[in-house]
């Protein structure tokens, strides 16, 4: 019986290595009497784990080197309420720069740290947020800031707590959105939560340092702050209130744009929106987990989260349409404009339903479908584009539970970065598994199975007003309890999916630039990447790239080193005119006046012969002031301007007399002055020094009249005193007779 028993493991380890070869979208290559290999299309996913009990992370933030930071705490050995937080810095493929776990240095008793957003500053330095459990309270938690240097270096520390709580009250403070104004400031969103609940949204303002320069919290029926956004000196606090009576019988959530003054805080202005559905309108508004805003490319706003139907559809045995996500563009003052729901006809883990809507406009959302498996989920990745599903799979995670989705980061216009938080119940360890989701990824075992469960609908919103219970300044206060050491993590990184007996090797990823528009008289230079070992281009060519300079079809195919295949394509079908002929006609103006040169039209970017990157320069000397362009195509264009001085009309002119008598002809005693005036004051005084007019405007002059009363004949005294640019200040006397 053992021999068949090897002879039925045999044929089926190999219908396994043909299953994998017909679904892998590769190719198979038997190597010798090593194991079989496959190639599969990946999305890189990899596990980051440590020697501990669980690693957790929510939010993760794109760094201006193009790699990203993961905030997050994990629990060492040492006890279930033992927290320490963790930041990791890795690049786009999922290597670790390096990795920070911060320690308390014992001066205070909480055990409860965490770490859950962090930003990128102007300067480099990195802004990281999350909570100190109090100890001796209810399970109250004040909100914690770090501030590090790009390498993950502690700079400082604060803790804050305010007012609203006090022993031994459960009260917790999260932060939702983080920005930075040009001076440093650092303005913060968050919740002032009981026992879980939200029960104030708050907006503050740190300096530099950390120093509280003001706070405003929002109360009403369990107020929620979903981000803050800084643009054009102006901000605005995002949130949520309800539900609400709105009319009748209908109550329901309101999400509400309040603008406030970035000096104190004060509230200018606020809009309110909520569902237009008729009595569908509550569940299908804004619920509050998993909800914020982003600005998009076009200067619209996007609120994007979780419906109340995705948290209702885990207790409704309906089988009809259960609305997840949605995704609602307002424009720049908050008005609505349009949206959609993300929406199937399956229930869904309403804490871990997450949409992202990039900067672009792609969507990318996740949800986990509950199977009533306590070690095995499935969970939904897909993406949308012009309102359209993009691609759409569905994972099977064996032995994993109490997972959790982050954000998504955008990496290309087909790729996203998410982490995913998991359990893993054979080692009892848990850790963080991240995905590079790739359009065209082929579904197989480690990439999930295509699915189309998930439809869109359209969204509609009304206007509501919007009113607070109360409004409280200036609660915060500065703790001091934030006190923590740093030490290096010790994270290691393994391959998340593997499958025994069968070499799998990565499918390479080609893409080629995408622009349709190829500047006129240019050439594109279309890359497949370096390191493979055959190269087939449309033309025949065989080399790793190839240039470009006329609109058609192109593609290359790739063979790697292991036989991997596969190709991709690039279309130009326009060409860009160069920008030509923008700058004004070569021109003259006088010695000591001014120029202000201006393009004609609009550019993306601007380079003039002195460095200047303004859109317009003011000149005052003569000479050839050049400017190079790049306009929307990335077309770079350039032109010139010949300035010219001459000769002009220099100096002051007084006429001697005046006659002030109404029939249009010299009724002003009016001064001359020509040149570049930078100060000016002219005065007229009678026989016996008494001033009977004054000036500080060029051009303004005399009617002969004193408080409205005409003067008799006479010789008047008159005082100039001017500056001319770039000469001394002057002062000239004189009189003049005043004739009826």
């Amino acid at each position: 019986m053992s021999r068949y028993r090897g002879e039925i493991n045999h044929l089926i380890q190999n219908l396994l290595v043909l299953f994998l070869m017909l679904n892998s979208g590769g190719v198979y290559a038997q190597q010798g009497f090593g194991n079989p290999s496959v190639c599969l299309d990946t999305s890189q996913r990899l596990l980051f784990h440590e020697d501990t009990i669980a690693i957790n992370a929510s939010y993760i933030a794109k760094t201006g080197d193009g790699n990203y930071l993961i905030p997050g705490y994990y629990y060492p050995n040492r006890g279930f309420y033992y927290y320490m937080p963790y930041l990791i810095k890795s690049t786009s493929d999922g290597n670790i720069l390096w990795s920070k776990r911060f320690y308390s240095l014992g001066t205070y008793s909480s055990q409860w740290y965490t770490a859950t957003r962090i930003k990128e500053l102007g300067n480099g330095d990195l802004l990281m947020t999350g909570q100190i459990g109090v100890p001796e309270t209810d399970d109250r938690r004040e909100l914690a800031i770090w501030r590090l240097d790009k390498n993950g270096n502690l700079l400082w520390g604060e803790s804050y707590e305010t007012s609203i709580w006090s022993n031994p009250i459960t009260g917790s403070s999260d932060i939702t959105g983080i920005e930075e104004d040009a001076g440093g400031n650092i303005y913060l969103s968050g919740n002032l939560r009981i026992f879980e609940a939200s029960k104030f949204a708050f907006a503050m303002k740190l300096d530099a340092k950390g120093n509280i320069l003001w706070d405003q919290s929002y109360s009403s029926n369990a107020a929620f702050a979903y981000g803050i956004l800084l643009s054009q000196n102006k901000l605005f606090l995002f949130g949520n209130i309800g539900p609400l009576p709105i009319s009748g019988s209908l109550n329901t959530n309101v999400i509400w744009c309040i603008q406030l003054n970035t000096v104190k805080g004060d509230m200018l202005s606020a809009k309110g929106w909520y569902a237009d559905f008729g009595e569908e309108s509550s569940s299908n508004s804004f619920a509050y987990a998993n909800t914020s805003m982003s600005m998009l490319d076009n200067g619209q706003v996007s609120i994007q989260g979780t419906a109340r139907s995705d948290f209702l559809g885990m207790f409704d045995l309906r089988v009809d349409t259960i609305n997840h996500s949605i995704i609602a563009n307002f424009s720049a003052d908050f008005n609505f404009l349009n949206g959609i729901m993300i929406s199937s006809r399956h229930a869904s883990n309403y804490y871990n339903t997450v949409a992202t809507q990039h900067s672009n406009g792609r969507i990318s959302y996740t949800r986990f479908i509950e199977d009533n498996n306590l070690y095995g989920e499935n969970i939904m990745y897909g993406s949308l584009l012009n309102n359209q599903v993009v691609k759409e799979r569905v994972y099977h995670e064996q032995n994993r539970s109490s997972e959790l989705a982050s954000n998504f980061l955008y990496y290309s216009p087909d790729e996203d970065i998410v982490i995913q938080t998991y359990w893993d119940s054979v080692i009892s360890k848990g850790g963080l598994e991240i995905l590079r989701l790739q359009d065209k990824d082929s579904a197989n075992l480690c990439n999930g199975k295509d699915t189309s469960l998930t439809f869109i609908q359209s969204y509609f919103m009304k206007a509501a007003p919007v009113t607070f219970d109360s409004i409280l300044a200036n609660t915060f206060q500065q703790t001091n309890h934030n006190s923590l050491g740093e030490e290096g993590g010790n994270l290691v990184r393994s391959t998340a999916c593997t499958m025994p007996g069968v070499n799998v090797h990565a499918t390479p990823i080609i893409s080629l630039d995408k622009d349709s528009v190829l500047c006129a008289g240019s050439t594109r230079n279309l890359t497949a990447g370096e390191g493979y070992s055959r190269y087939v281009w449309n033309n025949g060519s065989t080399d790793p790239s190839l240039n470009v300079s006329d609109t058609g079809k192109y593609w290359v195919s790739v063979t790697s080193q292991n036989g991997c295949t596969a190709a991709d394509t690039a279309y130009i079908s326009t060409f860009g005119s160069i920008p030509s002929h923008f700058l004004p006609r070569d021109t003259t103006i006088c010695q000591f006046a001014k120029l202000t040169i201006q393009p004609t039209y609009a550019y993306q970017n601007y380079l003039w012969s002195d460095q200047s990157t303004a859109s317009t320069i003011t000149v005052s000397q003569p000479g050839l002031y050049q400017l190079q362009v790049t306009d929307s195509n990335q077309c770079v264009g350039s032109d010139s301007l010949l300035l010219a001085t001459k000769e002009c009309l220099q100096g002051l002119f007084v006429p001697n007399a005046f006659t002030p008598n109404g029939d249009g002809l010299n009724d002003i005693f009016r001064p001359l002055l020509f040149g570049n005036i930078t100060r000016y004051r002219f005065a007229v005084y009678n026989r016996w020094g008494e001033k009977v007019f004054e000036t500080q405007t060029s051009g303004q002059g005399w009617d002969g009249k004193q408080n409205g009363v005409p003067l008799g004949n006479g010789a008047f005294v008159w005082y100039c005193q001017y500056q001319l640019d770039g000469q001394p200040e002057t002062t000239k006397e004189g009189t003049v007779v005043l004739i009826h």
